[in-house]
């Protein structure tokens, strides 16, 4: 069967050839909104990193500009210019973004009058390993919100938290006295704390920055003597010698030693000088465990408001599966709660997916200048299979969503642009769907926007098959008794393959209801499906032939679809 030519998507941000991935320094600047990414030049796979650069006047159509930062300094050699945020001070627009290394990773500035053609500031890095406290890894230290609050810059950056428990067993080998607190998992500063915690432990600092620096570097070395004071007595009696090289585990190898995932803020009035806040994420009884034991990253976080509501939106590495969220290796998640900006501490309310599909990852947002919130995030996955590469790209991005939150939950739209690019109209009402399926005159297509009410009456299971074809067809199904929607890709066209233990279903819990609304973007091998008014999203690629082009709706016992309507979207 002939495939769509390049498998390139019309009304979707793609990159136009080589390799790219997380979206970066999203902002509207001099009456365009910029998104930029990472990318990769030279060929359809990962590389040292370069920020690609989109601008559009309307999120619908997008102009590929030249490269805005190229890894051409020694700090950035090896990984290049990493993920980052931007803001525009002055007029100017400022880029800030992580200058990484495999073991050590910094943050860095540049700037640019126009918006097109950045400069890098001459003391590059400005946040540096040495600015981190001793609980934070060095080589896991990246992808730099930059926001600001009154007449302060902050700066929110994902990290890896060196875990007490990894220390405690260690500790204990040198001193028998009480454990640690469980109430102080985790402290600004490691070596200070540690002694405000119990100071009847006699645990002397000089012994604990030892240790730290092994774990800072990626070469541990062994002390030439063992001093007096890293000598302490079990409660056999016998002497147990603390050797740091030995005891301290170098980074890579023990995950205690690396850390857990979490995120830190920084703060700066002048962009110069950074005082390190705290560490955002402590551990709270209501919430599982998994998100603060995380082995990974919260890579490229954002922070903003949507009216009083603080919100916090991460892409978690490694978030194992809870139920029916975090169904994806990595995931994109969004936390409500408050920030304290004294003890840089987010004290979380509720965690949820984002994206209940298979294609979404390192989220973020721009606000426009009639003070919409728009999200944008990279739709493809890490770890998985890319179709594309065999025509030398790889690297789309969803469509951009207006962000709303009320009713205690956050709603994401398609941004209303897109209705000025809708042509050929075609409506239906009260169309009974049963199992063998039915077809609405004029409803078909793969560059369209389609929405349907489906009443559910007396059936359990009800959807619509998308991209349908003689051999193919990829089904969206809301199951009434579980509460559920699936997206099905199985037989959507090439087969895709990840890490994951299914790569070709999931699932998305709505609670159960008489009726639902299904509003679906496909574009040649993309679908997005918004859920009841946007309340859950569900993004998937698929890689139909190009005349799989059938919709057909269906259910196992003769549900209506109360209203059908398709547009095409012509760009």
């Amino acid at each position: 069967m002939k495939r769509p030519k390049d498998l390139k998507q019309i009304y979707h941000a793609n990159v136009p050839e080589a390799w790219s991935n997380d979206p970066n320094g999203m902002i509207w600047f001099r009456g365009k909104a910029h998104l930029f990414c990472q990318y990769y030049p030279y060929k359809p796979q990962w590389g040292p990193m370069h920020w690609g650069h989109f601008v559009s006047e309307d999120f619908v159509k997008w102009e590929f500009l030249p490269v805005a930062l190229a890894p051409d300094q020694s700090y950035e050699a090896i990984c290049g210019c990493c993920s980052g945020s931007s803001m525009e001070i002055d007029g100017k627009l400022w880029l800030m973004y992580t200058a990484a290394q495999p073991e050590l990773q910094r943050q860095c500035l540049a700037w640019s009058e126009d918006g097109i053609h950045f400069t890098k500031l001459e003391n590059n890095p400005i946040l540096t390993s040495d600015m981190l406290r001793d609980i934070v890894s060095p080589r896991d230290f990246r992808d730099p919100k930059l926001f600001r609050k009154g007449d302060t810059y902050y700066c929110l950056a994902g990290v890896r938290v060196i875990d007490p428990e990894s220390y405690r067993r260690r500790i204990d080998r040198i001193t028998s006295y009480d454990t640690i607190d469980e109430a102080s998992y985790y402290k600004d500063t490691f070596l200070r704390d540690i002694q405000d915690l119990n100071p009847s432990r006699g645990l002397e600092i000089s012994v604990m920055e030892a240790a730290a620096r092994n774990i800072s570097g990626s070469v541990a070395t062994e002390p030439e003597t063992v001093s007096a004071d890293q000598e302490r007595r079990a409660d056999d009696g016998q002497t147990i010698t603390f050797n740091p090289s030995q005891d301290i585990p170098v980074l890579g190898g023990d995950e205690g030693a690396i850390g857990k995932g979490n995120l830190i803020l920084f703060k700066t009035k002048d962009l110069e000088n950074w005082e390190f806040c705290g560490v955002l994420l402590h551990e709270q009884e209501e919430l599982e465990e998994e998100f603060f034991h995380l082995n990974g990253v919260y890579e490229c976080p954002d922070y903003f408001h949507l009216g009083d509501q603080e919100i916090i939106l991460a892409s978690p590495q490694n978030l194992p599966q809870l139920g029916n969220r975090f169904q994806n290796l990595h995931s994109v998640i969004y936390m409500t709660g408050h920030l304290d900006f004294e003890k840089g501490r987010f004290h979380i309310d509720e965690i949820q997916d984002l994206d209940s599909g298979f294609d979404i990852y390192a989220s973020q947002t721009l606000e426009t200048p009639d003070h919409r919130r728009i999200l944008i995030a990279w739709k493809e996955m890490w770890d998985r299979s890319y179709p594309t590469e065999e025509y030398n790209w790889v690297g789309s991005y969803t469509l951009p969503r207006e962000l709303e939150y009320h009713d205690g939950h956050l709603y994401q739209i398609p941004v209303r642009e897109l209705e000025a690019y809708r042509e050929g109209k075609v409506e239906g009402w009260n169309i009974v769907a049963g199992p063998e399926g039915v077809t609405v005159d004029g409803v078909e297509g793969n560059v369209i926007e389609l929405e349907a009410e489906i009443h559910m009456k007396d059936a359990s299971k009800a959807g619509v098959r998308l991209f349908k074809g003689t051999d193919h067809e990829t089904l969206v199904c809301y199951d009434k008794e579980k509460g559920t929607v699936y997206f099905d890709r199985t037989r959507s066209g090439i087969p895709l393959k990840g890490k994951e233990e299914d790569c070709n279903v999931r699932a998305c819990d709505v609670g159960i209801h008489d009726q639902i609304t299904l509003r679906i973007f496909l574009d040649v091998t993309s679908a997005e499906v918004f859920i009841n008014g946007g309340r859950y999203v569900m993004t998937g690629n698929v890689y139909p032939d190009e005349n799989d082009t059938g919709i057909e709706f269906f259910s196992d016992d003769n549900a209506r679809i109360a209203h059908v309507v398709k547009y095409d979207i012509v760009v």
